[in-house]
């Protein structure tokens, strides 16, 4: 299993972090992987990436994320609410298949992200610069249509919490000061 996607299994659960990094998604089209990127690389202590780094990171993992996970995502979410003439349960079952499947194609795209990153090779995790998170996490941003609202800083700042559980509220808020 690779490291980031060891990571991701760790730090998806903790208090705030998938309500976050979905509010980003839905809101203003953030990938979760780089989100998680972000979290993860600050977490090996690697210093803090720009756009330029995410954009070439994006550009990589396009043409997985419109074959396998958009289309896959779309499905399931298509069959949130049931679907007409088809059993409640039959339709569950088999979204929770596709749901499945959409997590596998996310792993596929941490494989992608992670091999364009030599410098996280053999890196041991320890606790991240709260700073370091949240400009990683501005850059990831960056690629988003539009500025960032009140729910967005949110949803960032409970990311740059879960990344950073040593870190005080004083160090999260000037973390938090770095993004717009």
């Amino acid at each position: 299993m690779s490291a980031f996607w060891t990571y991701t299994m760790g730090v998806y659960g903790r208090d705030g972090v998938q309500p976050s990094v979905i509010h980003l998604q839905d809101a203003r089209d953030a990938d979760v992987n780089l989100l998680l990127y972000a979290m993860w690389t600050a977490n090996l202590g690697l210093p803090a990436f720009d756009s330029t780094h995410v954009a070439f990171l994006a550009s990589r993992v396009r043409a997985w994320r419109e074959a396998a996970i958009e289309p896959l995502r779309a499905v399931r979410t298509g069959m949130r609410d049931g679907v007409v003439h088809v059993p409640e349960d039959e339709a569950e079952g088999l979204r929770k298949q596709i749901l499945k499947l959409e997590i596998e194609a996310e792993r596929i795209e941490q494989l992608i992200i992670e091999s364009a990153n030599s410098e996280a090779k053999g890196k041991e995790s320890g606790e991240p610069d709260p700073s370091v998170v949240a400009e990683n996490l501005a850059a990831v941003m960056a690629l988003s249509d539009g500025e960032n609202d009140e729910a967005d800083l949110a949803s960032m700042r409970a990311l740059v919490e879960a990344a950073c559980q040593e870190a005080g509220s004083t160090a999260v808020d000037a973390a938090m000061s770095l993004i717009s």
